[in-house]
Formats: C-alpha cells, structure tokens, sequence
C-alpha cells in the first residue's frame, strides 16, 4: 500500500468523530438566565474541522479526473463543465473555509442526547419579551446553513426594521446523517425524524409549546409535527407537496401533471437515492469533485435564477459552504438515505387535515407547487402568501421574503 494511500486513510479517520470529541464541553444553562427554559442532555458545539480533513478535500478537487462532455447547451446533460470548474478553482484558490466556519460559530451550537442520536442545532435566542420557539429543518441537498442570512432577521427582527416583540427563538437542526449530527444506522423517514424533533424541542429544550418550519424534506417533517408533535401548535411551510389528500379539482390534477412531467426530467436522483444509495455512495465518498457537481446542479436548477445563471441568486462562497457541509463531515451516502427511508416499504401519510394553524409561502421558483385550493383542504390555514421571486432554497434565496412572511405569522399566532 503507498504512501498516498496512508495518507487518505489517516485523514478519512480524523474526519466528524474527532471533531465533535474536540468541540464537546458542558453547558451551564445560561440561557436559563435569560428567560429560557433550562437545556437538559444538551452540550455546547462548536464547528471545528481538522486541517487534515481540509487538505484532503482540496488534495481531491486538485487531482479529479474530468468527464468527457457531449455537445450541447451547457446544463442540458447535467452540471456545467464550465462552471463546475470555475466553482472547483473558486474552492482551491479563494474559498476559506476558516472565515466561513468562523461566521457558522457567531451563533452558538449545540449537540442534544435524543434517543440514540446525538442532534446538531444552531441556536439564537430571540429578542423581546417572550419569544416563540421556533424549530427551522432544512431538507436533501440542504443544510443549516440555509438559514444563516434569515436567522438573524428572524430572532431580531428590531435590527431590521421591524419589532422585538415578534421575535422567535429559532432553533435550526441537522437532520440525522447530515453534517454535523450523528448518522443513523439505517435510513430513516421523515415521521421518524418528526419525533425526534418533538422530543428535542419539548425533552431536551424545555419548550411546553413550539412552531415548526420546513422546505423540502423540513416541510415533511413538519407536516408529521403539525400531525402527531405533542408540542407543535402551528406549522410554516415553504414547500408543498401532496400530503395524501384526494386529488380532485383541476388545479390538483394540473399540478399532478406537472409532478409527473418534472419526475421524469429531473427526478433521476430521486429514484436512485431511493432505491441503491449505497452503490451512488462508493463513488461520491470518494469524489469531492462529485459530491460538488450533485449538489451544485440542485441549487442552480431548484432556485429562482436569471437566465439559469446561479451567480444571479447565490455567491460561490453560499453554494460551497452548503457543499462543504457535506464533505466536511462526509455525509452525502447517509443523508441519501432519506429518500430510502421515506420510500421503502411506502411512505406513510400524515393523517389530514392538519387541524393546526398554517402557512404557506409560495415561492415561484419551485418546479413543483400544489395550489392553494389543496392547501385549504388538507390545513388550518390562516396564511397563503404568493412571493414574487424566489425557489426551493427559499431562506438564502430570499431571506428577508421569507423572514418577514415567517414573522407574519408567528403575529397572527399570539392573536388566536
């Protein structure tokens, strides 16, 4: 074995166990003391990836091996040769993962014991008097870094023009097997990860009472918690799917249609993830070039860009830290295996309607939307908002959208 392979080795195995023994210490529940309930099986967390890992990444990127490319429009086969190499030679030349690592930790971070997973949450306790509880979950190819440019406007919502008293405390989760929480030892669905976040938020966390976020696989989580969270009292959705209610007006059937047409052009990853996440897994752990091009093509074909051009919505340093998220901690196979958790045998569907309150924000970006007139039938709602601009990244797309149709509602809520 050479020295080459050593080295790869040694650096796999310095990876996320290292760094969570090295970030761990105790939490004194100082929160406690600012009118916060008090954390139980919570420890403080702070992101700190080994230089190794680091160098092996941009070891990786420096010596991939290139495909041959057909001919044609330039994301018509895939990702952008072009422009995967511009985002690869951005990574290796002017990324720095210490200044963004650095902007993760201005925020605190901790790790709550939930059964037998250790759970990674980004923490900002609100402004005002009494603050909601508000637990935002990502979804596939997310992260929690999603929500850094709306979490501020949502927690203190006084430094942006509006006010204090409307204020969350927003709690924001990695959902098991991606980043920085534990993975689990088979895949997993949504309902599954729905009780453990209802079990965080009322168990470890303390809240009698919390609102729940979502897009993507965070909208059906939260679909579970608005049905079966003993602690959820309102749900927030930017993302809505079918939940299981009958499909019987024209604008359902249209919508149907459209899933049916957007699965068959764009839904590959889909069927894959669901089926043999593992034997996609062999080669995208072995592939930072690959996990980059997986994940770089959701970002610019699920949001709302001008002219396709991803660098009309998001910068280099947005799109790679959500990448360097998952290959920091080497999670691509096991968050992949959330689409075999919620398929196999065949997904559960949440009991509807959904009796309590509800929003949806409709950004529209999104390939997929089913219209309001289902919405009404399967939720409590109190809130539609058709956005102006925006995707299926809705939060680092359009943060201050989102936030302030997020504080709208968390409003209505201390008034019903």
């Amino acid at each position: 074995m050479d020295e080459r392979t050593l080295s790869r080795r040694d650096v796999l195995a310095t990876g996320v166990g290292a760094m969570a023994a090295a970030s761990l210490s105790p939490v004194l529940n100082a929160n406690a003391a600012k009118g916060e309930p008090p954390m139980k099986d919570v420890t403080e967390f702070k992101i700190a990836v080994p230089q190794a890992r680091l160098d092996y990444i941009h070891s990786r990127i420096k010596d991939a091996q290139w495909p041959d490319v057909p001919g044609g429009e330039p994301w018509q086969y895939g990702t952008s040769d072009a422009a995967l190499k511009d985002l690869a030679n951005y990574l290796v030349t002017k990324y720095d993962w210490r200044a963004r690592e650095a902007a993760m930790n201005k925020h605190q971070h901790f790790k709550a014991k939930v059964d037998d997973y250790e759970i990674h949450f980004m923490y900002e306790k609100g402004s005002g008097s009494n603050p909601q509880p508000l637990i935002m979950t990502h979804g596939w190819p997310g992260s929690f870094v999603e929500f850094l440019k709306a979490i501020d406007m949502i927690a203190h919502p006084e430094k942006f023009g509006g006010n204090a008293e409307d204020a969350f405390t927003v709690i924001c989760p990695s959902i098991p097997g991606f980043g920085f929480s534990s993975k689990p030892k088979k895949p997993i669905s949504s309902r599954d990860v729905a009780v453990l976040w209802d079990k965080m938020m009322t168990q470890n966390l303390g809240y009698s009472s919390y609102v729940t976020q979502g897009g993507d696989y965070g909208s059906t989580i939260s679909v579970w918690l608005g049905a079966e969270g003993k602690g959820c009292k309102a749900v927030h959705l930017n993302f809505l799917l079918g939940v299981g209610g009958p499909v019987v007006t024209d604008e359902d059937k249209a919508a149907m249609a459209r899933w049916g047409e957007v699965y068959m052009k764009e839904g590959g990853y889909i069927h894959i993830q669901s089926t043999k996440p593992l034997t996609l897994s062999y080669a995208m752990t072995d592939s930072p070039l690959g996990v980059a091009a997986w994940i770089f093509e959701k970002m610019k074909t699920w949001s709302d860009t001008k002219n396709g051009d991803p660098w009309s919505t998001y910068t280099r340093d947005e799109v790679l830290d959500n990448i360097m998220v998952y290959l920091v901690t080497n999670t691509f196979g096991t968050a992949s295996w959330m689409y075999t958790g919620g398929a196999t045998p065949a997904p559960p569907v949440p009991p509807t309607p959904i009796t309590k309150p509800t929003a949806v924000a409709h950004f529209p970006g999104e390939l997929v939307f089913w219209p309001k007139s289902y919405a009404e039938r399967q939720f409590k709602l109190i809130q539609w908002t058709d956005m102006p601009h925006g995707g299926h990244f809705a939060a680092m797309e359009q943060p201050e959208l989102f936030s302030k149709d997020v504080l709208a509602f968390g409003k209505k809520l201390r008034s019903v």
